[in-house]
């Protein structure tokens, strides 16, 4: 499980008679794979290599569905929270403003 995106990247080196700088036909270098993601207030950007994809796809959808499945909770507690409060109130004795003989 891992926060984050991954994103492919095309690079062009610039070298002279390569590929990339063909003025009719130009092709990039890549798909290089980059996971960017921030953890503890800070950014990282690291690149993956090819036959780590798939995993760290799979680690990034497993915390996609754990944020989603933590929100969901969070939110039923609050209402559960809200709910039980208000049973609490209805349930309570009249207030003290009524009068005794």
């Amino acid at each position: 499980m891992r926060p984050g995106s991954l994103s492919q990247q095309y690079s062009a080196c610039q070298k002279p008679g390569c590929k990339c700088v063909d003025p009719v036909h130009p092709q990039k270098h890549g798909p290089f794979y980059q996971l960017s993601y921030t953890h503890g207030g800070k950014s990282t950007t690291q690149f993956v290599r090819p036959q780590f994809v798939p995993e760290v796809r799979m680690q990034l959808a497993n915390y996609k569905k754990f944020k989603a499945l933590t929100q969901q909770w969070v939110t039923l507690a609050l209402e559960l929270c809200k709910l039980e409060m208000q049973k609490a109130r209805s349930a309570a004795p009249p207030s003290a403003t009524t009068h005794q003989s």
